[in-house]
């Protein structure tokens, strides 16, 4: 057994035992306490083992490891080495149970009677996670004599440095629902319905901190590598880290009100079991192949629908089991919700987000819906802009009218006097979209939603700030958050857009730019941009988009290039080379035994191996080096030859401006290949570059309301540590 199984064998075995400690820890037994803590302590030890053990052999190019061929290479750089253990789902699951293991650990350490029960249901996930990670975890390994000599290194678009930190902060947010999930079950086990608020509080803004963290992250990447000008689209799997934030908004409004009044204690329940189920449901659409067709960030399968749906059914069937046991003996307030009161702003505010959770959950679920009726598929973007934008506006408005609002009760006649300010700012704002060009009733309703939630948020923000800086954080998260909805309207909306060939050296005007297309510059591992000279009154600049051949995709990358400015983004993004030519007949190739260097054409080339696949059809790569321009480039052409149809299929190795290398033939037996190389004949070529240029308005809108927002979220992380530890017995 290697050491990575051997880990996993006692990470899962710790969790066993663990879990049975904290059972008897539950009962009362304090022996089962000090037993599951110590062992919980040891299973996180095997976890942080294992996945130091999966860096070391990905760092070492341990590619006898299946993981490790699949998602690294040698000619990897080292940060995304270091990313690679998150690149395919076998490390997810390991980085999963590491990280709920760690909080695990904090968890712990915090001096509350509900603890002990609720480490018993966070333990619950590990046992789990233990499971897969043995049955199909990153540590299997090729058969004697079929190991490859490289790896086929990880997905050019995730190399970027947002990905090496993306993932793991997105993983941290989804595992740290479970610490809610479990207080929320063992208050319910120890009938302690309104002493888990105190302890519950921290984690539930903790984890939406996290989790906006992530897929705001996700969103500057997707807008900065991906070329299409967006940041959110939809993607089924982006909406899997959306609709458990969704909910667990709405249960930190719901913790807000029962802390004040009581109200809301069987629907926060409910709320932090479906958190974490929604968790687990995002993960089995995400990870069983269902969404394989329909999402680019899919996994494929890996054989674990069985064991994903157990993993769910099994956390839904105790959280909501246990919550219908105790539905009657959970009290009601002792006042009935105020009808007009912040309480009532704020319920609503809960039924908006679980609206928005219930038609994104619907959404996403399109594939798997539809396929018990007939071949799966997909809903369109439009479904999710066309249901979600009247409770954007209905989320602008409760956010601008519960921060003016008092508890229990509220006069209608203050609440006008101090509502006019805002109103009028938030019509000014929608009299200023509608005078630059928005016309659709749905977009100007937000702007104004979103204008007036401004206004009223800054009012209250100072208005908190002077009374203690603990006051003023929830309403500076809501500034933030109408700052952003601006942002997002403006810029995915109601930008231009116009695409426009570029012959090279020649000029053309674009959207108010002169632009001229200068050539290729030469990018690091072949990653090649192309140069395109911008030029407008009192602006003048290079813009470098990239634009190369991926071998491991088989296709040309385009990653954009962005000059910002003050009041939008231009927004540069490279299509194709116009009229590109298939490659002529280059003759018969030349001869390069292993290990042998030839030049030709002012090109080294050295042939180093082979990396065969044996199947029913044969697969040959040939692992080359050119040196050209100073840099050595990796070439590697594959030659397929179909056993059963007796056919052969050259798959070519694209060089930096698009040349190809082809293998013709290959001789086993004298260790050498034959290839064609550019320069033994010539090749048909453009020189004329095709690009989309777009302006992205007030953009910055989204970046400066989204730090904001977060800024004010961690702020508060803090603040409701403080309060807990007020509350904890001294010791």
């Amino acid at each position: 057994m290697n050491p990575g199984h051997l880990l996993s064998w006692v990470a899962f075995l710790a969790a066993l035992a663990a879990g049975l400690g904290f059972l008897a820890a539950a009962g009362g037994r304090d022996q089962g306490w000090r037993i599951g803590r110590a062992v919980f302590i040891g299973q996180w030890v095997a976890l942080l083992a294992a996945v130091a053990f999966l860096w070391s052999i990905l760092f070492g190019h341990r590619f006898e490891y299946q993981y490790v061929a699949s998602y690294s290479s040698k000619a990897m750089p080292g940060h995304y080495i270091y990313a690679a253990l998150w690149g395919g789902q076998e490390g997810t699951f390991l980085l999963w149970a590491f990280v709920t293991a760690t909080l695990g650990l904090v968890l712990m350490r915090v001096k509350h009677e509900l603890i002990r029960p609720a480490m018993f249901f966070l333990n619950l996930p590990l046992v789990l996670l233990g499971l897969v990670t043995v049955m199909r975890g990153p540590f299997l390994m090729f058969p004697a004599g079929q190991v490859p000599l490289d790896g086929q290194g990880l997905n050019p678009l995730l190399q970027d440095p947002w990905m090496t930190i993306h993932p793991p902060v997105l993983f941290t947010g989804f595992s740290s629902l479970v610490v809610p999930y479990a207080l929320g079950m063992a208050a319910l086990l120890k009938r302690r319905y309104d002493e888990w608020i105190p302890v519950a509080l921290p984690w539930v803004v903790f984890s939406t901190a996290i989790l906006a963290t992530g897929f705001i992250m996700g969103g500057v990447w997707a807008y900065k590598v991906l070329g299409w000008g967006g940041y959110w689209g939809w993607d089924p799997v982006e909406n899997g880290s959306f609709i458990p934030w969704l909910s667990n908004i709405a249960l930190l409004h719901g913790l807000l009100v029962q802390r004040v009044t009581g109200s809301l204690r069987k629907t926060n329940f409910f709320l932090a079991i479906t958190s974490y189920v929604l968790v687990l449901y995002a993960s089995f659409l995400t990870r069983s192949g269902v969404l394989a067709d329909f999402s680019v960030h899919s996994f494929a399968n890996l054989g674990l629908t069985g064991f994903l749906l157990s993993f769910l059914g099994v956390a839904a069937a105790l959280g909501y089991g246990m919550w219908i046991w105790r539905l009657r003996d959970i009290p009601g307030p002792k006042d009935v919700l105020g009808s007009f009161s912040r309480e009532s702003m704020m319920w609503l505010g809960q039924l908006v987000f679980l609206l928005m959770c219930a038609l994104v959950t619907v959404g996403m679920s399109a594939p798997l819906i539809t396929k018990l009726f007939g071949p799966p598929s997909n809903v369109q973007t439009s479904y999710y802009n066309l249901v979600n934008a009247p409770l954007a506006i209905a989320m602008g408005l409760l956010l601008g009218i519960a921060p003016l609002m008092r508890w229990r009760k509220q006069d209608a006649n203050a609440l006008v006097r101090a509502a006019v300010p805002s109103v009028v700012v938030g019509l000014a704002v929608a009299a200023a979209a509608a005078f630059l060009g928005v016309r659709k009733p749905m977009p100007l309703g937000i702007l104004f939603g979103a204008g007036f939630a401004l206004a009223s948020n800054v009012v209250v923000t100072f208005r908190g700030f002077k009374a203690g800086w603990k006051h003023g954080l929830p309403y500076l998260s809501h500034l933030g958050v109408s700052v952003l909805l601006i942002g997002v309207i403006s810029s995915s909306g109601y930008g231009v857009s116009e695409q426009v060939q570029l012959p090279r050296g020649e000029e053309r005007e674009v959207l108010g730019y002169k632009m001229r297309y200068e050539g290729v510059l030469a990018g690091d591992r072949g990653q090649d941009r192309v140069v395109v000279a911008v030029s407008a009154p009192g602006r003048s600049f290079k813009a470098t988009p990239a634009l190369y051949w991926s071998e491991f995709n088989q296709g040309y990358m385009k990653k954009p290039y962005i000059a910002r400015y003050a009041e939008y983004d231009l927004y540069i993004s490279p299509l194709e080379m116009v009229g590109e030519g298939d490659r002529r007949d280059q003759g018969n190739g030349v001869w390069f035994k292993m290990g042998e260097s030839k030049k030709i054409g002012g090109v080294t080339w050295t042939f180093n191996s082979f990396l065969p696949e044996m199947g029913e059809v044969i697969r040959i790569t040939a692992l080359m080096t050119a040196e050209m321009n100073g840099r050595t480039v990796p070439v590697q052409p594959v030659l397929e030859i179909d056993r059963g149809a007796g056919k052969m299929n050259h798959k070519p190795a694209y060089l930096p401006g698009g040349q190809t290398v082809n293998i013709v033939s290959a001789d086993p037996n004298t260790q050498s290949v034959q290839v064609e190389l550019p320069g033994m004949a010539e090749t048909k070529k453009s020189d004329i570059l095709a690009v989309e240029v777009s302006t992205k308005p007030l953009i910055n809108f989204v970046w400066i309301g989204s730090i904001i927002m977060l800024g004010a979220a961690f702020l508060t992380v803090y603040r409701r540590v403080l309060d807990l530890k007020k509350l904890a017995p001294s010791t």
